[in-house]
């Protein structure tokens, strides 16, 4: 069976489906311009295998209509070490986001031990059932599939996310989309108070010392601080082989700041 898509290809269109649209209203999911940079930077980087994307930014600062975007990027740095990427992702002729990835080259390991990540330890995803369902009569389903993950006192402490659909007609997703997309989810997770989520994306920035593997994305909440509306947040991010990096983000009251 095939899968669904976000978007196809006029040109140099990509015009995006109905399944594009976000959990906010009928407006392109914030995740997708995260993808959109992935892509053009990968391409970018297409002729030299020894890169490795090390650090992605997505900055997302104008409502995004379901309408076609434009994609373009060019090459900031392109040194013997380094190669960095600007991404502009356009609407009409205006900017409805941009991205900036790093991309350093691969070599010989260091000696000696480093610090570790913070301590996780979920159930593997092939062990937890089935993924969650949508709650009966929700207006709006993810395009996406998710397993929480429970730590031993009961609190949820994280989740594992798998991607159901392709970014573009024809493309299968690659590893790097496929992070920079469950990305933004990291949001949600520690910016989602008792009273429910009450923050939305401004940006977010993906740390990674590896390409992921497999199809299942883990992310692991480490802290939230917010005040007067304004909100920061930072997770770590796995696959099945252990830790890719870290995530951080800002976000914004969805509410008028009073």
């Amino acid at each position: 069976m095939s899968r669904g898509f976000f978007f196809r290809a006029d040109g140099a269109d990509l015009v995006p489906l109905p399944v594009a649209r976000s959990y906010w209203g009928q407006t392109l999911h914030g995740r997708l311009i995260g993808g959109l940079v992935a892509r053009a930077a990968q391409g970018d980087c297409a002729d030299d295998a020894g890169l490795t994307c090390a650090r992605l930014t997505v900055d997302m600062f104008r409502t995004a209509q379901l309408a076609p975007v434009q994609v373009v990027s060019h090459r900031v740095r392109d040194g013997r070490r380094i190669r960095v990427i600007d991404v502009t992702v356009t609407q009409a002729g205006e900017a409805i986001g941009q991205g900036k990835v790093v991309m350093l080259r691969r070599g010989d390991q260091p000696d000696g031990e480093f610090p570790g990540m913070p301590a996780w330890n979920p159930t593997a995803v092939a062990e937890l059932g089935p993924p969650a369902q949508a709650a009966p009569g929700a207006q709006w389903t993810a395009p996406w599939e998710s397993w929480p993950v429970v730590a031993a006192d009961g609190r949820r402490d994280g989740v594992w996310l798998r991607e159901t659909m392709d970014l573009v007609e024809g493309e299968a997703i690659s590893p790097l989309v496929r992070l920079a997309l469950h990305s933004d989810l990291a949001s949600p997770m520690v910016n989602t108070s008792t009273a429910g989520l009450g923050f939305i994306n401004a940006d977010y920035t993906v740390y990674m010392h590896r390409d992921p593997v497999g199809e299942h994305i883990g992310i692991q909440p480490l802290g939230h601080a917010s005040a007067a509306g304004i909100a920061v947040g930072q997770c770590a991010v796995h696959d099945a082989n252990g830790p890719i990096g870290f995530i951080g983000m800002a976000a914004v009251a969805t509410a008028p700041v009073r």
